[in-house]
């Protein structure tokens, strides 16, 4: 199996290398699957955690989980290996990864050590565990989606839940709304929190016209999907910086 973390490594290096983990061949993904079949996985570093009980009574979709409360197809580096093909949720209002264990086991589910978690993906969505070490001067820390990827920066986003307590005729149960996410950016080696417009032109001094102009074009969704109006932000900026870098090489 891979250790993707070495003591040398620097932080910034740490989160791309996990990242990238997730694009690893096929051919490399089915021979780690059948060395953990082979060996059992319940038999793996992977089966470290405690068993999860659920302390929410929620009746409706709004739960405490990332998208579902269903499981969803994924994958965790933990304690330094990769698993794949596996079952996960993520507890976005706790902060935990969930694991659904094997039925030989006696199925039921596991709640993961957060300390070993190093990346997860889940559903197509890439997260990565970002420490105070890290970035010093974010407010918030643990897991953030790696929202996206381009050659001149990462934008990552971590996401909130609030918790109501509601009552029916015989019990309490709750319902999780999403909170405000926190945008976060890492460019130039510092990463920045992304909460305005102002934040993202003293990143981009020289992209200010453009960046006004889609603020104006994109106001629907800025209110509708403001992690959305991010993401589409910073592709657009992405696409300026490259062709201001072509332009630069004529």
């Amino acid at each position: 199996m891979l250790n993707f973390f070495k003591a040398a490594l620097t932080p910034l290096v740490s989160l791309a290398v996990i990242s990238v983990s997730y694009g690893q061949d096929q051919a490399q993904i089915s021979y780690y699957n059948s060395f953990d079949n082979n060996v059992g996985i319940e038999n793996t570093g992977l089966y470290q955690g405690v068993i999860y009980t659920d302390k929410y009574r929620t009746i409706n979709e709004n739960t405490q989980f990332f998208q579902t409360r269903e499981f969803q197809d994924g994958s965790v580096c933990y304690d330094g290996q990769c698993y794949y093909d596996l079952e996960l949720r993520y507890d976005v209002y706790e902060d935990e990864v969930l694991l659904r264990l094997a039925n030989n086991v006696g199925g039921g589910t596991l709640r993961l050590i957060k300390d070993y978690v190093e990346s997860f993906e889940i559903d197509g969505h890439n997260f990565v565990k970002i420490l105070p070490a890290d970035a010093p001067l974010l407010g918030t820390y643990g897991f953030y989606e790696v929202a996206l990827e381009s050659a001149s920066f990462t934008l990552y986003i971590k996401y909130a839940k609030k918790n109501f307590d509601r009552k029916d005729r015989k019990s309490i149960y709750y319902e999780f709304l999403d909170g405000p996410s926190e945008n976060v950016l890492y460019y130039n080696g510092d990463f920045t929190i992304i909460r305005s417009k102002k934040d993202i032109v003293s990143l981009f001094p020289d992209l200010k016209r453009e960046i006004d102009k889609f603020y104006n074009v994109a106001r629907g969704l800025r209110k509708s999907n403001p992690d959305g109006f991010r993401i589409s932000l910073m592709k657009r900026i992405e696409i300026l910086l490259s062709q201001k870098a072509n332009q630069s090489e004529k």
